[in-house]
């Protein structure tokens, strides 16, 4: 009878290779939470004995202070914000994180400037005397603004900025001429806003964008996509930046290859009423490359290096 227990051990062998793994968000009701919440599905799908933890935050700076304080693994953040962290600029001159590393990039979140159809408002410079809501001066869309802004030589103190509790009940009601968001689509709160009245978008291209683009790694060419809101039916061009998922450096490279292959194997399947779906990076090709802002960690690498290697890239 003594044979059965060394084979008991071996059937519980697979439960010890259980792991958890904790990645910050956004809201819950937010698009980051969303995304990540869809990858860790299909990961679970791919790797069962791979499970993730979503912890929601306030965003891509709550993120990334947790990863520097080693309160979070993995993480999701905003291009900027990454890139500026990763280097000692801005915000983070004081506190550089030169051991942030990227796994992928998960979708494009592009700039979005919401006007009423039946207002005044049809051309950028115009927002320089109109009453506009760009998000909490501290957030990511108020400073993707302000770069804006600055491309067309308009300083902050030259804005009428506000701050409204409800976006799509202010514009629709005439409190606010515009406002801008920094979110892939569809959106939930677009949609709120198209459904209290009829909306339009604002193009950003031409010398503007292109002055934006010019050498700042983190932006890239976007656009908001057509037939998503009522009334809009073709793309409106803009810039936009990547969320990506982070770690640090010194998270291990079998962790970080067994996540990233764990959420990428099975995205045939992504939920497409995820919001953000249609700025999703779809192929894997597009997940890397000069859309990633920072270094990629060695782990991440090794999954997409097998995926070329095997013609899959």
């Amino acid at each position: 009878m003594r044979p059965i227990l060394p084979l008991l051990a071996l059937l519980w062998l697979p439960s010890l290779q259980a792991t958890t793994m904790t990645i910050g968000t956004g809201g819950e009701q937010g698009i980051y939470y969303q995304v990540i919440k869809e990858f860790c599905r299909l990961a679970g799908k791919s790797d069962p004995d791979l499970k993730c933890r979503l912890q929601a935050s306030s965003g891509s700076i709550e993120n990334l202070r947790l990863l520097q304080a080693g309160g979070l693994p993995y993480a999701i953040v905003q291009s900027d914000w990454l890139y500026q962290a990763s280097h000692g600029t801005g915000p983070f001159s004081k506190l550089p994180q030169p051991e942030l590393r990227a796994l992928f990039a998960t979708h494009a979140e592009p700039f979005t400037l919401v006007v009423r159809a039946d207002g005044d408002i049809s051309k950028l410079d115009q927002l320089k005397l109109a009453p506009i809501d760009m998000g909490l001066k501290h957030s990511g869309t108020r400073q993707t603004a302000l770069a804006l802004f600055a491309a067309l030589g308009v300083a902050e103190q030259d804005l009428d900025l506000k701050s409204v509790a409800n976006l799509a009940e202010a514009l629709c009601s005439k409190q606010i001429d515009a406002y801008g968001l920094v979110m892939g689509h569809p959106n939930r709160i677009v949609l709120e806003t198209a459904k209290r009245c009829a909306i339009h978008f604002l193009p950003i291209d031409g010398p503007v964008r292109d002055q934006l683009l010019k050498g700042v790694k983190y932006y890239q060419r976007s656009q908001v996509p057509a037939r998503i809101y009522p009334g809009n039916l073709k793309a409106t061009p803009t810039f936009a930046i990547a969320a990506t998922l982070v770690t640090n450096a010194s998270t291990t490279d079998a962790d970080v290859y067994r996540l990233t292959k764990a959420m990428l194997s099975q995205q045939t399947s992504f939920n497409e009423q995820t919001y953000g779906y249609a700025n999703l990076f779809h192929k894997a090709r597009n997940k890397i490359g000069p859309v990633l802002s920072i270094k990629q960690h060695p782990g991440a690498t090794k999954y997409f290096e097998e995926l070329k290697t095997a013609d899959k890239l």
